[in-house]
């Protein structure tokens, strides 16, 4: 199986992002940026410019930007950048969080992925990840990982249509560190189309048993007296 990314390409790539933020984590700027309430929000895009510029302008990588087919930077690329590796252009989805942080973050459209897989466009969908750690001193730690390898970790909402990242399990399976499976690009497409049609018809039957609550709730509405009942609610100064 050829790896998408090559090895060496990979190691590189994770060492200069950690180089990179072993520094920026010293910088009081950076300091007052993660602080206060919901420093995640705040960092993201911090980050993710960060290190896009930081990859630009390494003479050993060969990046570029997805175009829109009119010669402009495409909106909303599932890619922050694209790195070529053995031949094509491999989409990186740069993320960043605080450590300890267990939610799940959205990663990218299950219809984008899909399409783009199915199309023979993309083979891999690598997460380079920036986790810090603002304990006694601000820390920080970096993950490059192809999601097509971590299925198990990823959930999916059809309502969004968002995939995302199942965090602890990610993390705590990273640690031991998890043997990824191996399946062919075929294997993995099928994946993802079988949990898209899962919760696809979930979702359906969840809008039905809605559109059902809402039908009788007008029926009793145009039914009934005309008078404002405000008994349940509570009102504070």
């Amino acid at each position: 199986m050829v790896v998408a990314i090559d090895i060496n390409l990979q190691k590189t790539v994770v060492s200069l992002t950690d180089g990179h933020w072993a520094k920026r984590v010293k910088d009081p700027s950076f300091a007052e940026l993660i602080s206060g309430k919901e420093p995640g929000h705040r960092m993201a895009d911090y980050v993710d410019d960060q290190t896009v510029s930081l990859l630009k302008v390494q003479t050993n990588i060969e990046t570029r930007y997805e175009g829109d087919g009119r010669g402009s930077v495409r909106k909303r690329s599932m890619g922050d950048i694209w790195v070529r590796s053995n031949g094509i252009f491999n989409p990186i989805n740069i993320k960043s969080g605080l450590q300890g942080m267990r939610g799940q973050p959205n990663l990218v459209s299950m219809q984008k992925l899909l399409d783009y897989l199915c199309h023979r466009r993309i083979d891999s969908y690598y997460l380079l990840i920036v986790k810090f750690s603002v304990a006694d001193a601000i820390t920080h730690k970096t993950y490059l990982v192809d999601l097509l390898d971590w299925l198990d970790f990823i959930a999916y909402d059809a309502g969004p249509g968002q995939l995302m990242l199942r965090e602890k399990e990610f993390y705590d399976s990273f640690e031991l560190p998890y043997k990824t499976p191996t399946l062919s690009l075929i294997e993995k497409a099928r994946r993802l189309f079988e949990l898209s049609e899962q919760q696809l018809h979930q979702l359906v039957k969840n809008r039905k048993r809605r559109l059902g609550r809402q039908r009788d709730l007008v029926s009793q509405f145009v039914s009934g007296e005309m008078l404002i009942d405000q008994t349940d609610m509570e009102f504070v100064p």
